[in-house]
């Protein structure tokens, strides 16, 4: 069972996390809200049940996945900046090298 859930999606993982917490509450509330207000249990809040459920749980899950898909995104733009941060380190540390050589040669010459 655990290996099944370690391969579901991270965004899939996430979206169960908060949702099934979120529908133990609102089972809660249902149930608990009509004894409080002493007022009869309603056939609609019944019927509505399913409904919030599903819409909780596709609001959650598109949430996730757009937030894991904006993350990766942020990451490979971070890791790009550094490659390309490393490739103007490299350079300039090749044009140095040049620049000595030659200002060293120019120096041999003046001798």
């Amino acid at each position: 069972m655990m290996k099944k859930w370690q391969q579901l999606p991270k965004w899939f993982k996430d979206t169960m996390q908060i949702i099934v917490p979120m529908v133990i509450l609102l089972i809660l509330y249902d149930l608990l809200a009509p004894q409080f207000t002493h007022q009869p249990y309603s056939i609609t809040t019944l019927i509505a049940f399913p409904f919030q459920v599903i819409i909780g749980f596709a609001l959650v899950a598109l949430y996730n996945y757009y937030k894991l898909k904006s993350l990766a995104k942020q990451q490979a733009q971070k890791a790009e900046a550094e490659r390309i941060e490393r490739v103007k380190k490299e350079q300039q540390k090749r044009q140095h090298a040049e620049n000595s050589q030659r200002n060293q040669a120019v120096k041999q010459k003046r001798q």
